[in-house]
């Protein structure tokens, strides 16, 4: 037995006793999300597809903000600090300089 998810094998020695069982639990689930059940789509499409990816929040880190240490990890091919990730590139500094 599995010490880490006893439920899990206890339902598994559940099914095996009673094998249609699955069965009738995957016809409601289809029966309810062909009714339109929002909850039992996303679970259906969760089983079949796997769940979504959770987007992650992009923000920009203005070049400014970076430090001389970080800069020049960037500029090496490395990353910021483990802490810091810097996710989308900074804009490009303008100059009132012409030239």
């Amino acid at each position: 037995m599995n010490k880490e998810k006893p439920f899990n094998d206890a339902l598994r020695i559940a099914l095996r006793s009673r094998p249609l069982a699955l069965r009738r639990i995957a016809d409601q689930l289809l029966d309810k999300a062909e009714a339109g059940n929002l909850a039992y789509i996303h679970e259906l499409i969760d089983r079949l597809d796997g769940k979504a990816v959770q987007v992650v929040d992009r923000q920009e880190i203005p070049i400014h903000e970076l430090s001389d240490a970080e800069l020049y990890r960037i500029a090496a091919g490395g990353g910021l600090s483990p802490d810091t990730m810097l996710l989308m590139p900074p804009a490009k500094v303008r100059s009132d300089e012409p030239g």
